[in-house]
């Protein structure tokens, strides 16, 4: 069976082109070596700063499993990216993440590229289509949530 041209196969290719394009930018750039689920991740610790975010709450918005967010944050805190506070008066188990200032730094460092990956993106596409595009990709992603 030849997997061009499924939904799956697309969507693969438009991650690896994203990817591509994004490692293309923090070379030509000079950023930080930070892989893509920390790029995520730092983008949305910044957008909740004034939140308190355990990193639970990162499982639950990247749906990514504990034991890879584990991995996740324990290379964050190794790159100076993130601190952890323990526990809360509730839980002490529970882990706050925290942004560093050399995390803040390099996100706002990196801001103008993410504004233009998104115009390149969506260039030549209409608001309508870029609408319905993303209520099928919410369908899509709901059809494989577990």
């Amino acid at each position: 069976m030849d997997p061009r041209g499924t939904i799956g196969f697309e969507i693969r290719e438009l991650s690896i082109l994203l990817t591509r394009y994004i490692e293309k930018e923090k070379t030509l750039n000079n950023f930080e070596d930070i892989q893509g689920l920390q790029v995520w991740t730092l983008g949305y610790l910044y957008k909740n700063r004034h939140k308190v975010i355990f990193q639970k709450d990162i499982e639950r918005e990247f749906s990514i499993r504990k034991s890879t967010t584990s991995s996740l944050v324990k290379r964050m805190i190794k790159n100076g990216f993130i601190e952890v506070k323990k526990g809360t008066q509730k839980d002490k188990r529970l882990k706050q993440l925290v942004l560093t200032d050399k995390a803040v730094s390099q996100i706002q460092a990196f801001k103008p590229h993410v504004h233009r990956l998104e115009e390149k993106i969506t260039d030549n596409i209409s608001p309508q289509e870029l609408e319905q595009f993303k209520e099928t990709l919410k369908k899509i992603k709901n059809n494989l949530s577990c």
